[in-house]
């Protein structure tokens, strides 16, 4: 019995997640990994197959590269310090560095917009948050065939950068975090626009401010540090 389909987008769908080449030597028991199984594809697509089960989501790819990480401290540290020093040096405090060690990572959490937000809007949903002490909250949006998406359901001008942005930095103050950054992953080398979007706002603290002009809560010096914590960065595809 073949362990997979072939959808009519041409992609292979596995049955299981112990048939998937990137989750099978993972914790697929993990009660983040059945959660994300929930979601599904419709009946007439993929024959309403789990969405990660598929060989282009970047859930998989997620969890393939983070998972490992909950309980091993030692690869746990070396990822996340290499991360910190390629995308944030030098806008999170030096305590962030000590915090690595104890980081805690939780899977596609649920953000709400600001209450300020003028417009109604669903929970986002970025793919990790990884929490560093009090020190600082990191938000992982990652990307892999599909770009980010430029609107939402709700709102044709609000990209999906300056919602994690925003909803980010809305749950950090709520939290007590003293630093909150959003980094975009990319696996792989598809020709999306995930870098161009972070571009767009990357030290461009006036132009985040008037894409969220509602966010009075928040000073000059917070546009500032939030338009330095956020960053692109590239990991290859571990699928092919």
């Amino acid at each position: 019995m073949s362990e997979f389909i072939v959808s009519a987008s041409r992609a292979r769908v596995w049955k299981r997640p112990e048939d998937h080449p990137l989750l099978k030597q993972t914790d697929t028991a993990h009660t983040a990994l059945q959660a994300k199984m929930a979601e599904r594809f419709p009946p007439r697509i993929a024959e309403g197959l789990p969405k990660i089960l598929s060989e282009n989501s970047e859930d998989a790819r997620t969890w393939y590269y983070f998972s490992p990480l909950l309980n091993d401290e030692p690869q746990r540290t070396r990822v996340l310090t290499q991360v910190l020093r390629q995308s944030f040096f030098a806008a999170v405090p030096p305590q962030v560095f000590k915090d690595i060690p104890a980081a805690t990572l939780e899977f596609w959490p649920r953000l709400p917009a600001p209450p300020s937000r003028p417009k109604a809007e669903a929970d986002s949903e970025p793919d990790l948050m990884i929490k560093l002490g009090q020190s600082a909250v990191i938000f992982v949006e990652a990307r892999c065939q599909a770009g980010v998406s430029e609107f939402t359901n709700f709102d044709r001008n609000r990209d999906q950068v300056i919602r994690l942005i925003d909803t980010g930095s809305w749950y950090a103050s709520q939290h007590g975090y003293d630093c909150c950054c959003v980094l975009v992953l990319q696996y792989g080398e598809a020709q999306i626009n995930a870098e161009k979007i972070v571009s767009r706002y990357a030290g461009q603290p006036k132009l985040i401010q008037k894409a969220i002009p509602y966010r009075e809560d928040l000073s000059t010096a917070d546009f500032e540090r939030l338009a330095g914590a956020l960053a692109y960065l590239r990991w290859p595809d571990p699928l092919y």
